[in-house]
């Protein structure tokens, strides 16, 4: 299925019909508060799964936005059920994604437990990119959400780290220049 940007793939309640498998483009996971902030819950990239949370449940926990235009394969529930059961090879790669998938969410939650913001910019660099460098893929705004903070003190943040040498930033591109000795990561 082909997604514009905006596109809600599904909404929370919706019920679960499907696992979706994005070849192009971003979807973003979502839940909104009763105070009106948003916790960005999963971003699904390409090659990413997405609600296969909900294969077993009844209804969509989160809200599926597309956040970056593009296209996403829409796997029916009752199908892949079929696959799992009857084909030991796929039911085994299954497994291996939903394996990679966790390992990320880990990450993102030990990420988000970090107390200072600095700390998860620091954290997002060593984890996600190579030698300490990661190309954004999404506009400072989203980051800022996926790292817990307002865009605002991301900004000042960045603005920081790079007067202070520690952070090279060039367009989208982040680098870690050096690592602090007391960092965790």
């Amino acid at each position: 299925m082909d997604m514009d940007k905006g596109l809600n793939i599904f909404r929370s309640g919706d019920e679960a019909h499907a696992v979706y498998h994005v070849l192009e483009g971003e979807v973003c996971l979502t839940r909104f508060l009763p105070v009106g902030s948003e916790i960005v819950l999963y971003r699904a990239r390409e090659g990413d799964f997405f609600a296969e949370a909900s294969m077993f449940g009844t209804h969509y926990h989160c809200d599926a936005i597309c956040t970056r235009p593009g296209r996403c394969l829409q796997l029916p529930v009752t199908v892949l059920h079929d696959c799992l059961s009857n084909n030991p090879d796929f039911a085994m790669k299954w497994i291996a994604t939903l394996s990679g998938n966790l390992r990320r969410q880990r990450a993102a939650q030990e990420r988000l437990g970090l107390k200072s913001l600095r700390m998860r910019v620091m954290h997002y660099l060593a984890d996600r990119g190579k030698e300490g460098r990661v190309e954004l893929d999404q506009p400072i705004i989203r980051w800022a959400v996926e790292l817990g903070a307002s865009h605002e003190a991301l900004y000042r943040t960045l603005a920081e780290m790079e007067r202070e040498g520690v952070l090279q930033r060039q367009g989208q591109t982040l680098t870690l220049i050096q690592r602090q000795s007391n960092s965790p990561v």
